[in-house]
């Protein structure tokens, strides 16, 4: 009797481990992986939302086509849409990445970011402090995360 009671449970405990392996499994079936974006959540001042695009347009799409174009950047992206409450942010600038490793700490990469920083600081002189240094009057941001994109199986 003693001898049925342990294989039984011996058994029990078999099927177990099995079910939650094959459980496992599914779930990594359930989605491939893509790209890692960067986003970073800004809530536009009232009435500045123009000032602020312009200025991104000068700074920030300059320095992320320049790193597109090196490959340093697979693309970014803005969205513009309302707030969904007084807190809520109403653009959102994106930058991906080919994957997690792409932002590991990388010095000769480092090295390429900051050249293309400084050759666009200074092709507009003394425009780019003057700009970036307002963008604070513009906007605030109400925060950063980054995310994998993932595509269901």
């Amino acid at each position: 009797m003693k001898k049925l009671v342990v294989t039984m449970f011996s058994v029990l405990f078999l099927a177990l481990i099995m079910t939650s392996t094959n459980l496992n499994a599914q779930e990594a079936d359930l989605y491939s992986e893509g790209s890692v974006w960067n986003l970073t959540f800004i809530k536009l001042k009232p009435n500045m939302g123009n000032d602020y695009l312009k200025g991104l347009n000068k700074t920030w799409k300059a320095s992320m086509d320049e790193l597109v174009n090196q490959k340093l950047l697979k693309s970014y992206k803005i969205l513009l849409g309302s707030a969904s409450n007084p807190q809520d942010f109403d653009l959102l600038l994106m930058t991906e990445f080919e994957n997690f490793a792409a932002m590991d700490p990388d010095p000769e990469r480092d090295k390429k970011m900051d050249e293309i920083e400084k050759k666009i600081m200074e092709s507009m002189g003394d425009d780019f402090k003057k700009i970036v240094s307002n963008y604070t009057t513009l906007r605030e941001i109400t925060g950063r995360k980054t995310m994998r994109e993932i595509y269901l199986n």
